[in-house]
């Protein structure tokens, strides 16, 4: 019972293993002939063409290729080719230009994915949170809280936690690590001087301890900071960077101040360990 279905497909396994193209037949429509009134068999135009005229009882069906900007992607016996009508803008990009046989294809840009045929922008995981899958085109970031012993001081849609960095040997912990910031190391006299390891270990403190907003506001507003178009925290870790030394080490009294009591303490018992750890040490606290 088998036996008749399994030829015809062996022999055409045969024509295409000895090098034969298996010839589909073309696609018709049904056209009234309108001077004779007879039904033909018309054979339809290929994609990448269009219509220009019916067959004939003695002429077949005339195709025209599709013009710049214009496709047919089926057997078709249109009159005109279809526009390219997909226009990739705002967010979107060609993955795909148009052709005589397709429309053009956008996705969307790097850094947004799809969405109820939106492109949205991936998620940035905020500070304390890293990538734990990078967003595609069709997918969102997908975030997680950094683990002990990792931390993420930024916003970011392709950052992952970053391990805490070990002290080297010479150097002690001046500030432990955080989920939002690394250890900081050196030495106490490092941090007296002043200069990096002191603007570091502030940076560390300020990404460690997280303000409210309106706290925030106040502290910025209380040490005059320059106003700046980015998110508040990042805009005080910009001017721990920059400002003079002397404003540096007034910050416990600033953060008082602001109302940011607790803040203020916090710092000063860390810099009364660090002192309390090396006696000869030549870091004062205000």
């Amino acid at each position: 019972i088998l036996f008749p279905l399994i030829v015809p497909a062996l022999f055409l396994l045969s024509g295409s293993l000895c090098g034969a193209s298996v010839v589909h037949p073309v696609p018709t429509f049904d056209h009234r002939d309108p001077v004779t009134g007879e039904i033909l068999k018309c054979p339809k135009c290929p994609p990448g063409m269009f219509m220009s005229a019916y067959c004939t009882a003695t002429t077949p069906t005339q195709c025209q290729p599709c013009k710049n900007g214009h496709f047919t992607d089926l057997w078709n016996y249109l009159p005109r080719c279809l526009y390219c009508n997909n226009l990739c803008t705002g967010n979107l990009e060609v993955e795909t230009e148009c052709s005589p046989t397709t429309n053009r294809i956008c996705r969307c840009k790097e850094g947004f994915y799809s969405a109820d045929d939106f492109c949205i922008r991936h998620t940035e995981c905020g500070p304390g949170y890293g990538v734990q899958t990078k967003g595609t085109q069709q997918t969102n970031t997908v975030c997680e809280k950094c683990p002990e012993g990792y931390f993420s001081s930024s916003s970011s849609a392709v950052d992952l936690c970053v391990k805490h960095q070990e002290c080297s040997s010479g150097q002690s912990v001046l500030l432990t690590g955080s989920a939002y910031s690394d250890t900081v190391c050196g030495t106490c006299e490092s941090l007296a001087n002043g200069g990096e390891t002191l603007r570091t270990f502030l940076s560390g403190f300020f990404h460690a301890h997280r303000m409210r907003v309106g706290k925030i506001k106040k502290f910025v507003s209380k040490c005059s900071l320059p106003k700046q178009r980015e998110p508040l925290m990042d805009h005080i870790i910009d001017w721990l960077a920059k400002a003079p030394e002397e404003k540096l080490r007034k910050i416990p009294d600033m953060l008082t101040a602001s109302d940011l009591n607790s803040m203020a303490e916090k710092l000063k018992k860390r810099l009364h360990e660090i002192k309390q750890q090396n006696p000869n040490c030549s870091l004062t606290i205000e």
